[in-house]
């Protein structure tokens, strides 16, 4: 129940420090189930949830532990010699750990963990591989006191 936006801008803009074209695509979980890969241009990335865990832990208090896979398309160009698009997804694997790891993905949260990975896809033209991540934010019920707002109004009339 925590919005998974903030990791999207996150990964979106090249690090300075990151070496080659960044991602030409950043998109969440609509863009991804609307993918046509032949019309793609790659490298490209995905932040799809995939979970949320959800524990109790005080009245209308709940601790939400947030799962997504960062789905990461690159190239597999009969062109690369042996190895070349293993170490082309490496690189874009580990600059998505570097930028994400130990980060909030929201305001008050703990930081993000990841969880390994695994391939989606691998064709004779693109790789698909999904790194899980997760974060805790702990989510409440309290809705704000409805009177809060009337501290500046000055009453009329009447009694004060």
């Amino acid at each position: 129940m925590v919005s998974l936006h903030p990791i999207i801008v996150m990964l979106a803009t090249k690090p300075a420090w990151f070496a080659g074209n960044w991602f030409r695509k950043v998109a969440g979980a609509s863009e991804y189930a609307q993918i046509k890969p032949e019309a793609l241009p790659l490298p490209a990335a995905w932040v799809v949830r995939s979970s949320d865990k959800g524990e109790p832990i005080g009245v209308r208090l709940d601790l939400d532990t947030p799962e997504f896979d960062v789905v990461i398309a690159v190239s597999n160009a009969r062109s690369h010699t042996p190895g070349d698009t293993d170490e082309q997804l490496l690189k874009y694997r580990q600059a998505v750990y570097r930028l994400l790891r130990g980060e909030e993905g929201a305001p008050d949260t703990k930081p993000i963990t990841w969880h390994g990975g695994r391939v989606i896809e691998y064709t004779d033209g693109d790789l698909y591989w999904a790194d899980r991540y997760s974060f805790q934010a702990v989510i409440d019920n309290h809705l704000p006191d409805p009177a809060a707002h009337l501290d500046g109004i000055t009453k009329i009339g009447g009694n004060p």
